[in-house]
């Protein structure tokens, strides 16, 4: 299984990185799989 976590708060290092790089370790250390995607500064539009 692979999780992707999303930050998507302008600030890179932020308290919402903080709690999202808490769930990697967890998830991690369960032998998941896991990619931290910053998103926090590229336009996007739908």
């Amino acid at each position: 299984m692979k999780v992707l976590l999303i930050n998507g708060s302008p600030n890179q290092t932020g308290c919402t990185y903080t709690a999202l790089h808490e769930v990697e370790t967890t998830l991690q250390a369960n032998g998941i799989e896991t990619e931290l995607l910053y998103l926090g500064k590229k336009p996007i539009a739908g």
